[in-house]
């Protein structure tokens, strides 16, 4: 059974099927990549130039980092699976802070750079000793942690709906996008039960078309931001220069870094569970080591700090693909889009209501994932249940009251405005505070991870 399981990670799938797998998980990707740097762009005042470099740096650092998290591109770093990676909202308000802090925009850029490369650094050299914190992320944690993902993100599915209303809590719907996303929605379930083999993997992809040509037929298109960018925009290294290095920014990027590193822990388990793939001391090690080359690579690009794309572990539980080659594809893909912002702007130009059709099963089937992990959790004679509740019940807490933590210190807003990473340090800390025994109990042996040989990535 485990050799099949593993296999199915490491599948090497025909080429055509690869192919509208990995631009599947892509199309996903680019969504989530491009509401960082334009949640930055429009709170720093960044003229359409940079921000579009912001953009593609982010599109193209996200591919870098897929294909390392998917291929042995660098002996004993990669975890190998189907994880793509890309832009960590939990860094959004220390990058504001930095560029408005800084003298002039290209002096941000540095300072951010520099500040991102010593994260990565340090996030590598302790990968070793956090491998040995696996003890906190038991399937009580892992589950736990799945549902405080998809609750903490499942409001971006009704912001999606909302169109060009989201995020104004004083207006209501309008029918036409409501109509789009509602005939999306009862469209993928009806092809998610009808559809079968390949085009039963492509049930996202296909209504995300067909989403796209109903809104053209509704005059719900813009195609302006596409004939503004460019065909064609290479992405150099230290874009703004050499780095630079500020205490004050290093030490509030690590912090943040820190957190990551956190969220990128419970999230890599529940990825290795859908995945069928054991995740012992060594993979949990690659997995961070994989975070810190990633993050400096991020930083050497101008890029931002990367973490696990939550969509595209619910297209991996909805196309019902694990292949590790699917999500090294799609990384290819984001590098090409990187290098042409016209295709990005045209994915980026798809109404948000067709996305809102699809959000609920993208974000609802990873609590199905969740349920998975559970129901092997024992439940009698502890306060398993109260892990649970109270995490999600913490996680909840910024997507329904947004200004919650507006008055209270910087570092408590980095922290618990974010449902995601609060809702995983209350599991981590609840399971600590119940579980004591079991979390500290003796190490048990673990098996050792099977290394592929490097020739086989080639």
């Amino acid at each position: 059974m485990e050799n099949k399981h593993v296999a199915e990670v490491d599948e090497k799938l025909p080429l055509g099927k690869n192919l509208l797998l990995g631009f599947q998980h892509t199309v996903i990707a680019v969504l989530g990549a491009i509401p960082v740097p334009l949640i930055v762009a429009t709170s720093v005042g960044l003229p359409e130039e940079q921000t579009r470099f912001l953009i593609s740096a982010v599109i193209f650092s996200a591919g870098l980092s897929s294909i390392l998290a998917a291929l042995n591109v660098i002996p004993r770093t990669s975890p190998m699976v189907p994880m793509i990676m890309g832009a960590s909202f939990a860094v959004v308000p220390v990058m504001i802070s930095t560029l408005k802090s800084a003298p002039n925009l290209n002096v941000g850029f540095q300072v951010m750079a520099g500040s991102t490369i010593i994260s990565g650094i340090v996030c590598f050299l302790l990968a070793p000793f956090w491998a040995k914190l696996q003890r906190f992320f038991p399937p009580v944690v892992v589950g736990t942690n799945l549902i405080v993902l998809s609750t903490a993100l499942l409001p971006n599915a009704y912001h999606w709906m909302m169109g060009n209303n989201a995020y104004d809590l004083t207006k209501s719907i309008d029918a036409k996008p409501l109509l789009l996303a509602l005939s999306i929605f009862v469209f993928h379930i009806i092809i998610s039960k009808y559809f079968k083999g390949l085009l039963g993997n492509l049930t996202i992809l296909i209504s995300l078309i067909v989403g796209t040509i109903a809104a053209i037929f509704l005059g719900m298109m813009d195609f302006s931001s596409i004939s503004e960018a460019p065909l064609f925009g290479l992405i150099l290294p230290l874009h703004y220069g050499l780095p630079k290095f500020d205490i004050v920014s290093i030490i509030s990027f690590l912090i943040v870094m820190i957190l990551g590193m956190v969220e990128v822990s419970g999230t890599a388990m529940g990825i290795h569970d859908i995945a069928d793939k054991k995740m012992t001391k060594d993979q949990f090690g690659r997995t961070l080591k994989t975070l810190g080359i990633n993050t400096f690579l991020s930083g050497l690009f101008n890029s931002v700090q990367p973490t696990a794309f939550i969509p595209n572990v619910g297209v991996l539980n909805l196309s019902k693909v694990k292949s590790r080659y699917a999500t090294a594809t799609a990384g290819f893909m984001l590098i090409l889009i990187g290098f042409v912002p016209k295709f990005s702007a045209l994915i980026s130009a798809i109404p948000k209501p067709v996305f809102g059709g699809v959000g609920f099963a993208l974000f609802g089937v990873i609590i199905g994932s969740a349920v998975g992990i559970l129901k092997g959790v024992n439940f009698d004679g502890n306060q398993n249940m109260l892990i649970i509740g109270l995490s999600v019940g913490v996680a909840m807490l910024p997507s329904t009251y947004p200004n919650f933590y507006a008055q209270f210190p910087e570092l408590v807003q980095n922290i618990f405005g974010s449902g995601i990473l609060s809702g995983s340090i209350t599991a981590i800390t609840l399971n600590v505070f119940f579980n004591f025994k079991e979390v500290f109990k003796k190490d048990p042996d673990v098996e050792e991870t099977v290394e592929l040989e490097p020739a086989e990535e080639a």
